[in-house]
Order: C-alpha cells, then structure tokens, then sequence
C-alpha cells in the first residue's frame, strides 16, 4: 500500500515537474544573461524529471528532494508574484484614482472656463445690443424728425441705417413703410410690412399697412385678406379695425372723385 502511495506521489511530482518545465516560456524582449537563466531553468528541472523517473529508486529519492525543493521554490515565488502583482494592482488602483482624478479636476476646470467664456460672450453680446439699441434709437429720432417735417426720403435713409443697427423692431419696419407709402413706393412699403410681421406676425399697423398698400395698388381682395387677418390676429381692436376700414374707403372714393375731376 505504501508503494503504491510512494508511486502515485511520484507521478504527481513528475506530472508537476514537467508541468513546471512546459510552463516555462522565454520572453521575446529578455537580454541575453535573462535567457541564459532561463534555458538553466530548464536544464534544472529536465534533469529533476528524468531523476523522478528513474528506476533507480536512489535516483528517485534525489529527484524528489529536489522536486520538493523547486515546488516550494515555485510556491514562494508565486507568492512573490502575487504579492508584487497586488501592489501593482494597488499602485494602478492608485494611479487610476489620480487619472480619474485629474480628469475630474480638467473636466471641472475646462467645464469652469466654458462656463466663464459663455458669460463673457454673453456680456459681450449683451454691451454690444445695448450699443446697437442705442445708435438705432438716436437714428430712428432722425428719422422721425424727418417724416414730421415730410421730408421722406431722409426718414426713409434714417430709418434704414437704424435697421442696419437691429432688425427685430417692428417699429422701425413700419416707420419706414410709412414713408414709403407716402412716397407711393406701395411694393418697397410691402415688404418693411411682411419684414415686421416676421417679427410679430400679430402686429397690427403692419397688417393694416398691407391693407392700405394693396388698396392703393388696386388689389381688393389682398386687402380684404389683410383686413380680416387684422381682425382674426387682433379681435380686441375690431371697433379701430372697421373705423380704418371705413377711412379707406372713404379715402378711395374721395381720391376717385378727384381723378374724374381732373
């Protein structure tokens, strides 16, 4: 029985040992000297296997106390090994953290500086509006003095330099409409018109504006459609709406009357 004890725990040494001998791989990027140790490595553990299989049980003996010796070897080493390869797991854990870290720290920062250059820019547009604002304004002054002393043209060029300063006043799209209107440039005043309704699509002296221009072309049932739309966009000035109406028509008639006088 404890032969065949002593017989299976050889096997299982030489099993091991040449478990040891094929597990030994040289790395492509050793020096010389790191191969050499490597090939008596090899030497080391061809020499501790064939003494296992020996039949020569003094053979045998001495292989197994060298068996013992290299497995034990192994054992520490592999302890090593896996000591060292914790606390490169440690150091990378550690290292991951401060690159984690330090991208959470540039993320905040570049999050920061994103944050401030929008506000900059923000400011920025904002100073540059108010300027814009402020030119337009005194412009649009000009021109309102200009079409008060029915001088058209020249409120017409005040009222489009104002624009040149901001284009999302409808105040200024129908002050040059109306000079244009009284200029009789009914196509140039339709378009300031359809440009302020762009701006407010409900805004009523635009809408009543196109209303005039295609009455004065000739086009009746543009303006009816602006009449209505007018009505529709703004019920509550229906009363101002229908008084207009009427002012136009009396107005159409009177200049009417007037042609056939000529």
């Amino acid at each position: 029985m404890d032969k065949i004890l002593e017989h299976d725990e050889l096997s299982e040494k030489v099993t091991e040992a040449e478990q040891i001998m094929d597990n030994l791989t040289a790395d492509k990027h050793v020096t010389e000297e790191e191969f050499q140790n490597f090939m008596q490595r090899v030497t080391e553990v061809e020499k501790i296997v064939n003494k296992l299989a020996s039949s020569n049980p003094e053979e045998q003996k001495h292989g197994q106390i060298l068996a013992d010796e290299i497995l034990a070897s192994r054992v520490e080493r592999n302890i090593c090994e896996d000591t060292e390869l914790k606390v490169k797991t440690n150091r990378t854990v550690i290292n991951k953290c401060s690159i984690n870290e330090n991208e959470s720290t540039q993320e905040q920062i570049s999050q920061e500086a994103f944050k401030r250059s929008v506000e900059k820019d923000a400011k920025e547009r904002a100073e540059n509006r108010k300027i814009r604002n402020e030119r337009a304004e005194t412009l649009k002054t000009i021109g309102n003095g200009a079409f008060k002393d029915g001088n058209y043209e020249k409120a017409v060029t005040y009222y489009g330099k104002a624009l040149e300063q901001r284009k999302d006043s409808t105040v200024l799209w129908n002050n040059r409409a109306l000079s244009y209107i009284q200029l009789g440039l009914f196509e140039k005043a339709l378009t300031d018109c359809e440009w302020a309704l762009k701006v407010s699509n409900t805004n009523l002296k635009a809408l009543l504006n196109s209303a005039k221009c295609y009455k004065q072309l000739g086009n009746e049932d543009k303006y009816k459609e602006y009449i209505q739309l007018a009505k529709e966009r703004n019920p509550h000035f229906n009363k101002f709406i229908n008084e207009f109406e009427e002012n136009m028509d009396m107005r159409i008639n009177y200049q009417a009357r007037s042609n056939n006088n000529i």
